[in-house]
């Protein structure tokens, strides 16, 4: 056989083993930290050639892994087989797997003894003995360790390396449809370490089967082996408690809390307070947090810790609260007492230590105090209604139920005086039992004032509110229980007394409901008048301070209004009555119409117009209001309006009154003179018509008209056009109330333009100057212009917005004057004079000077030499 097993020595041997090695290398997944897990024998073999199967065997003998809160689990003398495998047999044992997890390691082991492996007959794998340990304590390095005895493969010893290159092997078998077949196998030692783990696996074999197939080389995975497996990952940390919440409960128990952290294992974790371990513990999934029923305990701090297999947490601080669990009543006394309180009770009995305070009907008594030996409770009863209430102790966390307490109504026994004046102020005694603490009295449903109750609570007194003319009843008012005397007090009548009206002032016509205020009203009992006149609708209030009333029709200007009942009448109070149009009575209005634009001067005349403020039309007020001292006749000018009937309503400080209605006439426009002009503007118009008083403007199109002058007699204005378009325009004189439009009522007509300047006035001979042109009337896109008797087309003409400007570029032409001009739709401007000169220099204007060519040049040579020339001469001359 040793032929058989070969050693790696070629290049692509090598590439084989080192691909092998790493397919067989991975680290099985943990799930957490503190996991451990060993394995015996893992088969995991398949194969097919041509479609059929001819190896396959998937088994695991012998599995072990820590419990999640800690312990031991292990399997052990486990007899190795594969039953249902196809080309697989094996045997042996499976001595012992073990995985642990405690506070301090976790842990792992694996034995295998005698294995033996055949595939398709072929003995593949033998070992004697197999071991894998891995081993992860919380503080310190990790370990990971293998070793096996008589290890084989096809039949020769090997020695493996722990992390070191594959050792590889291969045997004849024989597969149908796979010509030349061998089974391959590569073996490797696995002892890895990290900072939060380890892993061992003593022995790793993968297999794969090579031949020819249908005359082509193949190579076909068949799988994986492993002998003796085992790892570990470090235990966390003790368990860490952050928070409890809440910190505090009863002495009993019986409370969830809520503890914070970390490190809390779901199934695995304890809490005790003072060592008392404490129920329903119930872990978050995260271990974050966890909730538990506090067993009873002793009243005051306690420690509370928790624990897991990992540790114990440093304790967190809750506090038993007294409950009154342990209290025992023995007497109350004393057990009855007024319904206003104030009576010192005393508790006796025990355990009264932690009493907060002491309850009567949920009402807590005052001056709370309890004795060091928690034996004596003393308590003020708080105010409560007559009959027993239940008196609780009341502890930081619980209640516990005292004798009862009866509370006593109080009485009245006497009121001296007895009646007094509905006006109020008698100062009355009242005498009877339980009367401490009184914070009123009342007579009827009015409250008494300046009340002074006897510190023994049998008497008090009080001043009698202002109330109604007979017996009303008395009650006074206690804290826990009122007490009442039925008709304890008669008011007899007094005069009453008016101290203020408001409004103080309203219409002649009357109507009008006004407040009065006072004292000694009586209700059913009472009239008002106004200068005599009896007022309507008069109600009293219960009290008799105030009442209401409808003022009768008076005489316009001050009233006395005066109060009385059958005890006499008050000091009157003053009122005024105002115009309010009820006596006006209208019997012309004069013009009965006029134009939108208002201004019209309108006489009203007819009687009782004395006290009229003003006039309105449709509800706007006109101007210059004036009224004759005889009330007889109004003027007044109308304001702007639409067209139409317009209501007209004189105005009174209290009302108002009506008058013939006024027609707004809309304005007209029956001539426009003359109706054409020039697209420049400029024409003065006359506008006949109606109504244009008070014109504002006029429109041509939607441009407006200047110097606007109107006719007084509103039937003309003049305007002078702005610029237009060519063709007709709407005219729309603007007035208050109402415009009025005359559609296409002026036609704007072409006027041929009118050029100013030229800049600049001269260019080169050869064109291309750029050329301003100033004026009037320019249209763009309809404009040309004629230079040199050349015309430049309207595409290649500039004209601004407003039409006053234009530019186009000169073509070439002779050196001289020439004509400059500016035609619109075939109406020609006048002619400006544009110079052409020789390019010799650059040229104002110009756009951009040119450097001057040869020929150019030599021109210019020429003339400078002709010059030099006649100047000689000359000077031959002279000389």
């Amino acid at each position: 056989m040793s032929s058989v097993l070969q050693r790696i020595t070629t290049a692509s041997t090598a590439m084989l083993v080192a691909g092998l090695a790493t397919l067989g290398a991975g680290t099985p997944a943990r799930a957490a930290p503190g996991d451990a897990n060993a394995r015996g024998v893992v088969v995991d073999l398949s194969a097919e050639v041509l479609g059929i199967a001819v190896i396959s065997a998937d088994a695991t003998i012998g599995s072990a892994t820590a419990p999640a809160a800690g312990g031991t689990d292990t399997e052990t003398l486990l007899a190795i087989s594969i039953p249902g495998a196809l080309g697989v047999t094996a045997g042996g044992t499976v001595e012992e797997v073990t995985a642990t997890r405690a506070a301090a390691s976790s842990s792992a082991s694996s034995s295998v003894n005698g294995l033996s492996l055949a595939v398709l007959g072929v003995d593949v794998l033998d070992a004697g003995e197999v071991t894998a340990t891995a081993t992860c304590p919380q503080v310190g390095a990790t370990s990971a360790d293998t070793t096996f005895v008589g290890l084989e493969l096809f039949g020769s010893a090997v020695t493996l390396t722990a992390n070191a290159p594959a050792v590889v092997g291969s045997a004849a078998v024989v597969v149908p449809g796979l010509v030349g077949a061998s089974l391959n196998a590569s073996l490797t030692r696995v002892e890895t370490t990290t900072a939060t783990g380890a892993t061992a696996i003593a022995v790793r074999a993968v297999l794969t089967l090579s031949g020819t197939i249908l005359g082509v080389p193949t190579t076909i995975p068949v799988g994986t082996v492993i002998v003796a497996e085992a790892a570990c990952e470090r235990p966390p940390a003790a368990p860490a408690a952050a928070t409890i919440t809440p910190d505090e409960g009863p002495q009993s128990g019986g409370q969830t809390v809520t503890i914070t952290g970390t490190g809390f294992i779901p199934g695995g974790t304890t809490v005790t307070f003072d060592g008392v371990p404490a129920t329903g513990v119930t872990v978050a999934p995260a271990g974050t947090s966890l909730t538990a029923v506090t067993p009873p305990g002793a009243v005051g701090p306690a420690s509370v810790v928790v624990s897991t297999v990992n540790g114990t947490a440093p304790p967190l601080g809750y506090t038993y609260l007294a409950d009154g669990s342990a209290a025992v009543i023995t007497d109350l006394t004393p057990t009855s007492g007024p319904t206003v309180g104030g009576t010192t009770v005393t508790i006796t009995g025990t355990g009264f230590i932690g009493v907060t305070g002491v309850d009567f009907d949920g009402v807590p008594g005052t001056g709370f105090t309890v004795n060091p030996a928690g034996t004596t409770i003393t308590v003020v009863t708080p105010p409560n209604p007559a009959g027993p209430a239940v008196v609780e102790l009341v502890f930081p966390a619980g209640r516990v139920t005292a004798p009862t307490f009866t509370y006593i109504a109080p009485t009245i026994t006497s009121i001296v005086p007895d009646s007094g004046p509905n006006t109020g102020g008698t100062t009355v005694t009242i005498t009877g039992t339980g009367l401490t603490g009184a914070t009123g009295v009342t007579f009827g449903n009015n409250p008494g004032t300046n009340l002074v109750v006897d510190p023994s609570g049998t008497s008090l007194t009080v001043v009698t509110p202002p109330g109604p003319v007979g017996p009303v009843d008395v009650t006074v008012l206690i804290p826990g229980a009122n007490v009442t005397a039925p008709d304890g007090f008669t008011y007899v009548a007094a005069a009453p007394i008016a101290a203020s009206i408001t409004p103080d002032e309203g219409p002649q016509s009357g109507g009008q409901t006004v407040t009065i205020t006072g004292a000694g009203f009586i209700p059913g009992g009472t009239t008002v008048t106004f200068d005599g006149a009896p007022a309507t609708d008069v109600t009293v209030n219960a009290g008799g301070t105030s009442l209401t009333a409808v003022t009768p029709p008076g005489a316009i200007g001050p009233a006395a209004v005066v109060v009385s009942t059958g005890s006499g009448s008050a000091a009157p109070l003053d009122y005024t009555y105002l115009a309010d149009g009820s006596d006006a009575d209208v019997t012309g209005l004069t013009p009965t119409s006029g134009p939108t634009s208002g201004g019209t001067t309108v006489t009203i005349t007819g009687t009782g117009f004395t006290g009229a403020t003003g006039v309105t039309f449709d509800g706007v007020p006109g101007t210059g209001f004036t009224v004759n001292p005889a009330g007889t006749t109004i003027t007044v000018v109308t304001p702007p309006n639409a067209a139409g009937s317009a209501v007209v309503r004189l105005v009174f400080p209290a009302g108002t009154a009506a008058a013939p209605p006024f027609t707004y006439v809309a304005p007209t426009i029956t001539s426009i003179v003359p109706n054409t002009g020039p697209s420049t503007g400029g024409t003065t118009v006359t506008i006949t018509g109606t109504g244009l008083t008070g014109a504002t403007g006029v429109n041509f199109g939607n441009t407006p008209g200047t110097n606007l002058v109107v006719d007084p007699s509103g039937t003309s204005l003049t305007v002078v056009t702005p610029p237009g378009l060519p063709g007709p325009v709407d005219v729309t004189v603007l007035l208050p109330g109402d415009d009025v439009v005359e559609p296409d009522g002026f036609t704007y007509q072409i006027a041929p333009p009118v050029t100013d300047e030229l800049n600049p006035g001269q260019g080169s001979t050869g064109g291309g100057t750029t050329v301003t042109v100033g004026g009037s009337g320019f249209v763009p896109g309809r404009t040309v212009v004629t230079i040199c008797g050349q015309t430049i087309a309207a595409s290649l003409v500039t004209v601004a917005p407003d039409g006053r400007s234009l530019t186009f570029r000169t073509p070439a032409c002779a050196a001289g004057n020439t004509t400059v001009v500016v035609s619109v739709d075939g109406r020609a401007s006048n002619a400006l004079t544009f110079r052409y000169v020789p390019r010799i220099l650059p040229v104002t204007g110009d756009t951009v000077a040119a450097p001057l060519s040869v020929g150019a040049l030599l021109a210019l040579l020429g003339v400078v030499l002709v010059l030099l020339t006649r100047r000689r001469q000359r000077a031959g001359r002279i000389g």
